[in-house]
């Protein structure tokens, strides 16, 4: 019986030391995906949608959605039609 409650209380410490560590790169993948997203509403033509996307991922990790933002620039840096197309 003693084996389990400190299994448990092994379980519960362990599992809050991995809530603490591994939100960040969890929030930080759901913010670019939401930043992604609101890409996909922009280009459809969905401004109101792509800014509510935008806004909720710039909310959870505004880092993220810089780093999006930058890899789209260097993918239109290295594909001039790119911008011609969407802008």
């Amino acid at each position: 019986m003693a084996q389990k409650n400190g299994a448990q209380k092994n379980g519960v410490q362990n599992q809050g030391e991995q809530n603490h560590r591994e939100p960040q790169p969890d929030r930080h993948e759901q913010a670019r995906e939401l930043a992604e997203r609101a890409l996909e509403q922009y280009a459809k033509g969905d401004k109101k949608k792509g800014d509510e996307l935008a806004e909720q991922a710039a909310k959870i990790d505004r880092s993220a959605v810089e780093e999006v933002v930058q890899e789209l620039d260097e993918d239109a840096g290295s594909n001039p039609d790119a911008v011609s197309r969407n802008g």
